[in-house]
C-alpha cells in the first residue's frame, strides 16, 4: 500500500493544471470547466445579506476584470473591494484535498488591515451537486477580520469524472513499478553497504546474479551475431577444384607408377 500511495504522489505531479486525483480512492477531478477565460465575466459570489463587499473570483486563472482598482494587480485570481479593490489572494493552479473536502486555496493577498505580518487568503470548497443550474455559483460562508475568506461552491465539475486520455491506468502501473524497482535497488545498496559493508558495484542487490546474466546475454549475443553475420563463401571458389572424373585420373596414375 505504501508503495501505490507514493505511485500515487508521484503521478500527481503530472496532473494537469487545476486537476486533482484522490489520494485514497483514485478518482479524478477536473476543475477546469469553472475557469473563466478572455473575455468572460468573473465569478460573483452571493454574499446573502452582507452587501458591504463587492467580490470576484476566477477558478485557476486570473479575474478577468480590467479595472481592478489596485496597485499590485498581477496574478489575482480573488478580489474584493469594500472602499478599494484589494487581492484576495494570488492565482494557484492546484486544488488538493483535505480528507474528502476539494479544496482550492489562494494565498498571498494584500496586507490584512492592522495586521501587516498577515496576507489576505481565500479558500474555495467545492462541493459535488448535479442538482443546481449550469455550473452553480459560489458564496460566501464566512469571513474572518476582513483577511481570509471562506467560500463554497456546488457544482457539477466537483464531481469525479473520467481522467483525460495519456492519464490511463498503464501509466499509474508503471509509476508503481518503477517505484519497486527504485525502492528494490536502493534498499539493497543501502543494506549490503551497511550490513555487509560491500563496496563499489557489489553494492547492487543480488550482484553475482546480475553478473551472470549479463554474461550469459553478451555469450548469446556474440552467437547470434556469427550465425546472422557468417561471411559467405562464393562459389567462384570452387571452380578451380578437380572434378571427381580428375581425381579418379590422378589416383589411377600414381598407381601405375608404383606399379612400375
Amino acid at each position: 500500500m505504501a508503495f501505490i500511495a507514493l505511485a500515487m504522489q508521484t503521478q500527481a505531479a503530472d496532473e494537469p493544471d487545476c486537476t486533482v486525483t484522490h489520494p485514497s480512492t483514485g478518482k479524478f477531478y477536473d476543475l477546469r470547466p469553472l475557469t473563466r477565460k478572455d473575455n468572460d465575466d468573473d465569478w460573483t459570489p452571493d454574499t446573502g445579506k452582507d452587501q458591504s463587499m463587492e467580490f470576484k473570483l476566477n477558478i485557476c486563472q486570473k479575474v478577468q476584470k480590467k479595472e481592478l482598482d489596485m496597485k499590485y494587480p498581477e496574478d489575482v485570481a480573488s478580489w474584493g473591494k469594500r472602499n478599494k479593490g484589494t487581492s484576495l489572494g494570488k492565482l494557484s493552479k492546484t486544488p488538493v484535498f483535505r480528507g474528502d473536502s476539494l479544496i482550492l486555496e489562494y494565498t498571498n493577498g494584500d496586507e490584512c488591515p492592522n495586521a501587516s505580518n498577515y496576507r489576505k487568503s481565500t479558500t474555495i470548497q467545492f462541493i459535488c451537486d448535479t442538482s443546481v443550474s449550469g455550473q452553480g455559483n459560489p458564496y460566501l460562508i464566512s469571513s474572518s477580520n476582513d483577511c481570509s475568506y471562506w467560500f463554497v461552491w456546488r457544482t457539477p465539475a466537483a464531481c469525479s469524472t473520467d481522467r483525460p486520455s495519456g492519464g490511463n491506468g498503464g501509466g499509474i502501473f508503471g509509476t508503481i513499478i518503477g517505484v519497486v524497482v527504485a525502492v528494490y535497488f536502493l534498499g539493497g545498496i543501502a543494506y549490503n553497504r551497511i550490513v555487509h559493508h560491500a563496496r563499489g558495484l557489489k553494492q547492487i542487490p543480488n550482484y553475482q546474479i546480475w553478473v551472470e546474466g549479463f554474461d550469459f546475454i553478451k555469450d548469446m549475443a556474440i552467437i547470434l551475431f556469427a550465425k546472422c553475420y557468417r561471411p559467405k563463401r562464393s562459389q567462384s571458389s570452387y571452380h578451380n577444384l578437380p572434378v571427381d572424373s580428375e581425381i579418379n585420373t590422378l589416383i589411377d596414375d600414381d598407381y601405375e607408377d608404383d606399379e612400375v
